[in-house]
């Protein structure tokens, strides 16, 4: 095991060389070299560092049985869903549909890719995105390594999933959890679109032909200093809607009204959030929300997986026109290629890359 002298740090003035460091191999290569004490490079400026023992209340979060869509509950729970986007832009989902071996497969794939030999994720790494753009599936440790001054205490495998990649070699055995995962987030896609008072078709088709969707396989070891560290920053997600499987360990927080909440887990539910280009076609009345990911004091590593439901690459997106009728847009139009760019060419920030396409007398 490597003493903490043995670990090497890298210190502000040597940010420019995070994409040759060796903190491209990932956290869980530090805690498995035997760190005791977190690089600087890890270590959060003190205003944005996390009581790790702390839970805030979140008790407002909405739970939504989604089996009362299939009986006399039906226009109950749309209001629930109407009024969790509106106010929250998060909420979870119980009797969901999908299947809990599945999800249980799920996590299990996720578990063995992230525990296998470092040698063996870097034959997958890329610094970020735009570096491997074709690849169906990324082993990424730094964000963005040209922009990031500190990094986050987390691995991830970013995979592809629809349109269907050619090596889904990762994806094989939960196959069935992708399929599922898509089912539910169009079943969400045509209740939200049914809160708008549009066709519930209406979000689905705005997106484009079959919208895109990707999972991040996220793993945050261990870390000898929670307190010191965040597992992910501040940030809205760039797409339409994100389903969230996530482990019993916690770490979720969201932002609302001036406070962080933690987004508590719950056995076999799914975290649902309001991505920017949701609230984007709903002209605001559905809210993006900004939100982290904290490692807590534990022996034991924690496991989410996103799955980002996003609009195809060419897709026009703006304010649906039915929308804007008694209320004037509120952002500008544009292609979804643009606006994701705009987003990998920051370091999150929030909702600052939504912020950006705001017409000039919204801001």
């Amino acid at each position: 095991m490597a003493s903490t002298a043995q670990v090497e740090v890298v210190k502000s003035s040597e940010d420019n060389t995070l994409r040759n460091s060796k903190y491209v191999k990932g956290v869980q290569y530090l805690v498995e070299n035997g760190v005791m004490q977190i690089p600087d490079v890890y270590a959060q400026p003190p205003h944005q560092r996390v009581d790790a023992t702390k839970f805030e209340s979140s008790n407002e979060i909405p739970v939504v049985d989604l089996a009362g869509l299939q009986d006399d509950s039906r226009s109950g729970v749309l209001a629930e869903i109407k009024n969790a986007c509106e106010r929250w832009g998060f909420f979870q989902v119980i009797n969901h549909g999908v299947p809990v071996p599945v999800i249980e497969r799920m996590m299990d794939v996720a578990r063995r890719f992230h525990e296998l030999p470092t040698e063996e994720k870097m034959a997958y790494y890329s610094a970020y995105q735009s570096e491997s753009p074709s690849r169906s599936h990324r082993f990424q440790t730094i964000y963005n390594a040209e922009k990031q001054t500190v990094l986050e205490w987390r691995d991830s495998l970013d995979q592809k999933c629809y349109p269907p990649p050619e090596d889904d070699k990762w994806l094989k055995n939960p196959i069935d959890y992708r399929g599922e995962v898509r089912k539910l987030a169009k079943l969400l896609l045509a209740v939200m679109s049914e809160g708008l008072n549009l066709s519930s078709d209406a979000l689905e088709k705005a997106l484009g032909d079959e919208f895109g969707q990707n999972f991040l396989i996220n793993y945050y070891p261990p870390c000898p200093n929670p307190e010191l560290v965040l597992g992910v920053n501040s940030h809205s997600d760039p797409g339409a809607l994100t389903v969230l499987l996530q482990d019993e360990i916690g770490g979720l927080q969201v932002f609302n009204e001036g406070n962080w909440f933690d987004v508590k887990p719950l056995a076999n539910a799914l975290v649902i959030n309001v991505a920017d280009e949701l609230e984007v076609l709903s002209n605001g009345i559905y809210k993006s929300v900004a939100h982290r990911a904290i490692r807590r004091v534990g022996d034991v590593a924690r496991i989410s997986i996103a799955s980002f439901c996003n609009p195809t690459w060419e897709a026009k997106m703006g304010p649906i026109a039915e929308l804007t009728k008694t209320n004037p847009p509120l952002y500008k139009e544009h292609l979804f290629r643009d606006f994701i760019r705009h987003f990998r060419s920051r370091y999150y920030d929030g909702k600052g890359c939504l912020d950006n396409f705001r017409l000039p007398n919204n801001l």
